[in-house]
């Protein structure tokens, strides 16, 4: 019996599948950012850089339980997310340094990606709060949040810095375990329309 808070999950779905990363997936994620915007508003450091043996090194020691996300049609990896700030005790994740490849934005692979994350979170895990934190000014990444029925709840003032130097704002948003049955319906309901386009 694995310990699901401890031991990364490997979670199956019809359009994505996200498994624990390993240093053999760098060549496929440096495929896959195919966008020099896609980690701009990433925290200054490794993890706002392209994808490297380097920073999938990082990643994998960072005590995040890195997830690399592929497309379940073809098998291409297609972005990567991770779940952190994990507290059995407390009953809460964050779900977060996600991205994904230009080519599939905008199809039902994201949507699955945060119906499998948070099924995994509410219904394996039993946390109580899964949150998600956003750059202020990443305008398409808080519609995303949002769209998925996460919960506003406030910002970290001067929170992070960004690559360019500038000081980030960071936007905090949540699903709480009794708003997780709606989430899950509208989630589903976004893999629904988006896998019919």
């Amino acid at each position: 019996m694995m310990d699901f808070w401890s031991e990364t999950p490997t979670l199956q779905g019809e359009f994505v599948v996200l498994r624990p990363t390993t240093m053999a997936d760098v060549e496929g994620l440096a495929r896959a950012h195919d966008d020099p915007e896609t980690l701009r508003y990433f925290p200054y450091g490794i993890e706002s850089e392209p994808p490297s043996a380097a920073s999938v090194e990082h990643a994998l020691r960072s005590g995040r339980q890195t997830l690399t996300q592929l497309d379940a049609s073809t098998g291409d990896i297609v972005g990567t997310t991770s779940i952190y700030n994990m507290s059995e005790l407390h009953g809460r994740v964050t779900v977060g340094y996600t991205w994904l490849s230009s080519r599939v934005r905008g199809t039902a692979i994201n949507p699955e990606s945060k119906l499998l994350l948070l099924e995994h979170v509410f219904g394996v895990l039993r946390a109580r709060r899964a949150e998600l934190n956003v750059d202020d000014r990443n305008l398409r990444s808080r519609a995303a949040v949002t769209s998925i029925g996460a919960t506003e709840e406030g910002a970290l003032r001067s929170h992070a810095r960004r690559r360019d130097g500038t000081w980030r704002t960071t936007m905090v948003y949540a699903v709480t375990a009794d708003e997780w049955p709606q989430v899950r319906e509208g989630l589903g309901a976004q893999v629904a329309r988006r896998s019919a386009k």
